[in-house]
């Protein structure tokens, strides 16, 4: 691609071309696209036009005589593409400018098609506001006109045509909607003159922003209005990531305190559509959408609204222990993987507590792109997990196919091409559009199941038929023995023993266990007794329903 100009306009074009990770390059001769704020003269043979020039009377004639594939758009530009307006007036179907119109699209570009009669209506309205800017010395009315200054040559040319459709302007007589704040941003325009003016318009500066966060919770409202009809989370934590980071590219302020302020305004507007969709609680589960992770918590919630996707089983602990979310859904065994370590150890190390289990049966399934014959697979890409529980199917039917692993469903999906395939469940399947080869290509078809705990903040609440917790004993013969007495005596059942490293020093271990029972206060003395520390992280039942909802 190759852009032709200097304004704010084609600076910005070449900005977000160069971000998006387009090749730009340093010759229109090389250039397959380009993009122009003035009328091109150069030879244009096997090249798409993207003709910005204002006055289209001059440049459609001009591009359809040299008989090349253009699209012809009248920019309502100032500084941000997010929410301008691009007026199409002429567009030939051509792959390359509606890829570039999509491009734009992304960027929060709205494209209009315009017929030549409003073209010249906006044509002249802006000419007019220029006209008038000008006349009036008025910079606030300048810089609604602005944009036409990206053609500083052609500035007497809007100005002679103001001055003929001012001549033709009447009252219609109807009433315009408007807005007070426009108001109000009009004198943001005026410097001040002394240090009470400079206390007053830090005033008025916190008035206006105050009033833009006011409406920024209102389009919020609308945004988990939308969201609520495609059961879409509201917290999107990679998107507001994106978000602060663009923000924080803009300024020289201190970032860390930039940052906190619209961490801040974007919590503010989480808390407004969750009240407004009527929900009190929020669940941290491990992503991305379409994980077993998610199936789960779809299965206990009914929604995924709720939901704030994490990373790792770590990040959901924290967030839990921290108050970030209300609850956390994790993985602690797999009737095919055995136990979750690392969930295992985290619960060791924070505060928090187990109040329910729940059980999910897992199916893999063998997902393409398109349909696929098997032995025209030549690599497949899953997580681990997903890999080390299929390896019978694997062994006996893709030995020929290179494994990649993955950390999430989405990469897999991402990664796949026509000679490629994925692991993941039916689900995800059909959220990412994907063709179902095989069904249920699991080791074990009809046992494999994943046992998920739901926890939440330390509340000392100890209600339910089973028990976990975490114990450590003196290093000597029989120290084991002791505390497994204990439960014995009581004709208590254990369904998990573990063993983990203490990590203090080699040999040292601690011991987790699930006991069949509640534990009463006369049981904890005893296990006091023998052992060096305990800690009871959960007693609860399974949980067939999370109730998130006011």
């Amino acid at each position: 691609m190759y852009i032709y100009g200097k304004g704010p306009l084609a600076d910005a074009v070449r900005r977000e071309i160069i971000n998006a990770g387009w090749e730009l390059t340093d010759s229109m001769f090389e250039a397959c696209l380009v993009v122009s704020e003035k009328l091109l003269e150069a030879d244009l043979s096997e090249k798409a036009v993207v003709d910005l020039y204002p006055f289209k009377d001059k440049s459609v004639p001009f591009y359809k005589e040299k008989s090349v594939p253009f699209v012809s758009v009248f920019p309502v530009f100032y500084r941000e593409f997010a929410f301008s307006e691009f007026y199409v007036l002429e567009k030939s179907e051509d792959e390359r400018i509606t890829e570039f119109l999509d491009f734009l699209r992304d960027l929060g570009v709205t494209l209009k098609s315009v017929s030549w009669s409003e073209y010249k209506k906006i044509l002249e309205k802006y000419s007019v506001i220029l006209f008038l800017a000008r006349a009036l010395n008025d910079s606030f009315l300048m810089g609604y006109a602005s944009h036409l200054l990206n053609w500083r040559e052609e500035v007497e040319d809007f100005v002679d045509l103001a001055k003929k459709s001012i001549s033709r302007l009447k009252d219609s007589g109807s009433s315009i909607e408007y807005s007070s704040s426009t108001g109000e941003f009009s004198k943001l325009q005026r410097s001040p003159s002394g240090l009470n003016e400079m206390r007053h318009k830090i005033r008025l500066i916190d008035l206006v922003t105050l009033n833009l966060i006011e409406e920024r919770m209102e389009i919020a409202r609308k945004i988990a209005e939308e969201k609520k009809k495609t059961d879409s989370p509201i917290d999107l934590r990679d998107v507001e990531e994106q978000k602060v980071k663009e923000l924080l590219d803009r300024t020289s302020l201190n970032p860390v305190r930039v940052r906190r302020v619209f961490e801040e305004i974007m919590k503010l507007a989480k808390e407004e559509e969750y009240r407004l969709l009527g929900i009190s609680k929020t669940v941290a589960v491990l992503g991305p959408m379409g994980s077993f992770s998610d199936e789960m918590a779809l299965k206990l919630i009914g929604s995924r609204i709720p939901i704030k996707y994490c990373a790792s089983t770590d990040e959901i602990i924290e967030m839990v222990e921290k108050g970030e979310a209300d609850y956390g859904i994790v993985p602690i065994e797999n009737s095919t993987h055995g136990t979750v370590i690392s969930v295992l150890d985290a619960l060791l190390s924070h505060e928090v507590e187990v109040f329910g289990e729940a059980k999910l049966e897992v199916h893999h399934c063998l997902v393409a792109k398109k349909k696929l014959d098997l032995k025209e697979i030549k690599k497949i890409y899953s997580h681990p997990q997903a890999i080390s529980q299929s390896l019978e199917f694997l062994n006996t039917y893709l030995s020929h196919a290179e494994i990649r692993y993955t950390s999430s469903t989405s990469d897999a999906v991402n990664l796949l091409d026509d000679e490629s395939a994925a692991i993941m469940s039916e689900n995800a399947a059909k959220m990412y559009g994907l063709f179902i080869l095989r069904k249920s290509i699991q080791d074990l078809r009809e046992k494999n199941i994943t046992r998920f705990y739901v926890i939440r903040r330390k509340t000392g609440k100890m209600e339910g038929k089973y028990t976990s917790l975490f114990f450590g004993v003196q290093d000597r013969p029989g120290s084991l023995k002791s505390v497994l007495d204990v439960f014995a005596s009581r004709g208590m059942n254990l369904r998990k023993l573990e063993s983990r490293p203490a990590r203090t020093f080699l040999g040292d271990y601690v011991f987790f266990v699930e006991v069949e029972a509640p534990l009463n206060k006369e049981d904890l003395k005893d296990l006091e007794r023998v052992t060096t520390f305990y800690k009871i992280i959960g007693v609860f039942d399974e949980t067939e329903e999370l109730n998130v909802f006011e």
